[in-house]
């Protein structure tokens, strides 16, 4: 048994002995969530995930409509299946997934700022900076660049780097060093990151110039029909890794579940939190608090703006999980496993792609691709969504403060300042009236 388990053991095991689990032979902390305690538990014949649930987040959601979505998403073979809950409903058993890892793609280094966001346009890589040295001719490769979760990769050098049917095969970048990335394969989880409205609107300003300055440089008889027809098939053969394509494997999977019984608008979640929120504030919840609190008040009449934006492009409603960030995502046999299902319910289109965006180290090129085939005949939204999506990535982090914030006012101490510690983080977010 490991030493780390410590004092909590014999709490670990009786729960495992409810469970019908007898005969353990390890026990490891997995990563924790933000709120929730997740262990590996193995026997000698099988391994399992044990969950504990904090009692702080109980505020936040309902068991009962939890696990209904659990139990869901387990039948249409997209979540692990859920194997026994404790009557109390504090602790959950279920299969444990061997994630694999995400191989990367190998792309030329002057693409390179395709591959990283920008501040403002100074930086943008424009075809129009090209002098007449150093011409190259990227030819489409005969092997689609799909990486095997096993073990070979489709070699992408310069000679075959895809830049699918384009009528002029000819690009030319000034000093150009050629050299292909190192193979890396990362876990799903180091996809982490965060990203706000302004740094997704940069990087669209970003893909949109790098494109049209293709366009120009190709010049004005063929740029129309190239720039509707070609301009996603240059950008997919540029992309670092399959991240994106798997992202969007599973929106389009998740979109088409049953909403079930439950629902909640962006605009209904957002008074729910707040009326939360003035409830503590009666009580006096200390000065670290209330200061935070005091942030959250300032940004009112921007967050009206932000939900009225989205209830404006919805049509209808879908499913969605709400939460899938990189830690709630699993990878296995080229398919995205989701967890957690605390917020699950049926709600706003836009929810699920802004969690995507704004948790997932994508590069611009994989966030401009991810939306468009999102949103390309989406029944629950209308035609001009995609104006929508900064304000569904606000939306996003100003749930994120207002969770951290309710958390806090549920802890104490050393766990209370974690989450303010959350708050502070996740606030520069956040676009704030000037």
């Amino acid at each position: 048994m490991p030493p780390n388990i410590g004092q909590d053991k014999d709490a670990l095991l009786a729960v495992l002995a409810q469970a019908g689990l007898t005969d353990i032979s390890q026990i490891q902390p997995l990563a924790d969530g933000l709120s929730n305690h997740n262990y590996h538990i193995e026997t000698p014949t099988a391994h399992y995930v044990l969950r504990e649930n904090a009692d702080a987040a109980d505020s936040f959601c309902s068991r009962e409509q939890e696990l209904f979505y659990w139990r869901h998403l387990a039948k249409a073979k997209l979540a692990p299946e859920l194997l026994w809950v404790s009557g109390d409903q504090r602790y959950y058993l279920s299969q444990y997934i061997f994630a694999q890892s995400l191989p990367s793609l190998p792309v030329a280094h002057p693409f390179a700022p395709l591959m990283e966001d920008v501040e403002g346009s100074d930086n943008l890589v424009i075809e129009k900076d090209i002098t007449a040295s150093g011409t190259y001719t990227l030819e489409r490769p005969e092997v689609p660049r799909e990486p095997s979760m096993a073990s070979g990769h489709q070699e992408l050098s310069l000679q075959n780097l895809s830049l699918s049917n384009l009528s002029s095969k000819e690009l030319s970048w000034k000093e150009l060093s050629w050299k292909e990335l190192s193979w890396k394969e990362l876990s799903w989880k180091e996809l982490e990151s965060q990203c706000c409205a302004t740094t997704f609107c940069q990087g669209e300003a970003h893909i949109e110039a790098w494109l049209q300055s293709h366009a120009d440089f190709k010049g004005a008889a063929d740029k129309q029909a190239w720039y509707q027809s070609e301009r996603l098939a240059l950008l997919e053969a540029l992309t670092p890794n399959r991240a994106h394509s798997l992202l969007l494997q599973l929106l389009q999977q998740l979109r088409e579940q049953a909403t079930g019984p439950y629902h909640i608008s962006i605009t209904e979640q957002w008074q729910e939190y707040h009326t939360q929120l003035l409830d503590f504030a009666a009580a006096d919840m200390g000065e670290a608090w209330q200061s935070r609190l005091a942030q959250l008040l300032s940004i009112q009449r921007q967050i009206h703006g932000w939900t009225a934006t989205l209830a404006d492009c919805l049509v209808k409603p879908q499913f969605c999980h709400r939460d899938l960030n990189p830690h709630n995502l699993l990878l296995k046999d080229n398919q995205l496993y989701c967890i957690d299902f605390e917020y699950t319910t049926a709600s706003h289109p836009l929810c699920e792609l802004a969690v995507v965006l704004a948790t997932h180290q994508l590069t611009p090129a994989q966030r401009h691709l991810l939306v468009r085939q999102y949103l390309t005949g989406h029944p629950g939204l209308t035609s001009d969504a995609i104006k929508a999506i900064p304000a569904a990535i606000e939306m996003y982090w100003v749930f994120a403060v207002y969770w951290a914030l309710l958390m806090a006012a549920h802890t104490h101490g050393e766990r209370q300042q974690e989450y303010f510690d959350w708050f502070d983080q996740f606030w520069p977010l956040i676009s704030h009236a000037s």
